[in-house]
């Protein structure tokens, strides 16, 4: 891919982002009890937990298949201005849900969160900085040419 966005951009979006994606959907397929574990202690899991965890799964497998492959094949800002616009809306999702969850346990203040709480909303909170950072134009030169397909 041409040095077109800088490399930190380049890196997280086409590299880590889909390596937490599959680190994510493995677990949601494989280890609910776990995913369930990084904000509600002690979790039952039942086979409806299972089910949304798998469709979940899916989901993840899919944005990590568009973070790493689409945004490797183009260097259109649009596009990746659209891939980043919708991964935000999964991550204030989660952050919906997981002030839900934190809420329903008398949770929210940060004193109470466990070393998991604090994990998992910092992969995300650091996700969702980067995302706005692009969105924003951080870091970028405002002169990015449209090209349809990697050169």
């Amino acid at each position: 891919m041409p040095a077109q966005y800088p490399l930190l951009y380049r890196l997280f979006f086409t590299w880590v982002d889909p390596v937490i994606c599959v680190w994510g959907a493995y677990m949601d397929f494989f280890d609910p009890a776990l995913v369930l574990s990084s904000h509600i202690p002690n979790p039952k899991v039942d086979i409806g937990h299972i089910m949304i965890l798998r469709q979940r799964g899916g989901g993840m497998l899919n944005f990590g298949f568009i973070s790493a492959f689409l945004l490797r094949y183009t260097n259109d800002a649009q596009i990746w201005k659209m891939v980043q616009i919708a991964d935000l809306v999964v991550d204030f999702a989660y952050f919906w849900a997981v002030h839900g969850a934190l809420k329903a346990q008398n949770r929210l203040d940060p004193t109470t969160w466990r070393a998991e709480d604090w994990g998992a909303i910092f992969i995300t909170g650091t996700a969702t900085v980067m995302r706005l950072a692009f969105l924003s134009g951080v870091g970028l030169d405002g002169s990015k040419k449209k090209t349809n397909k990697r050169s």
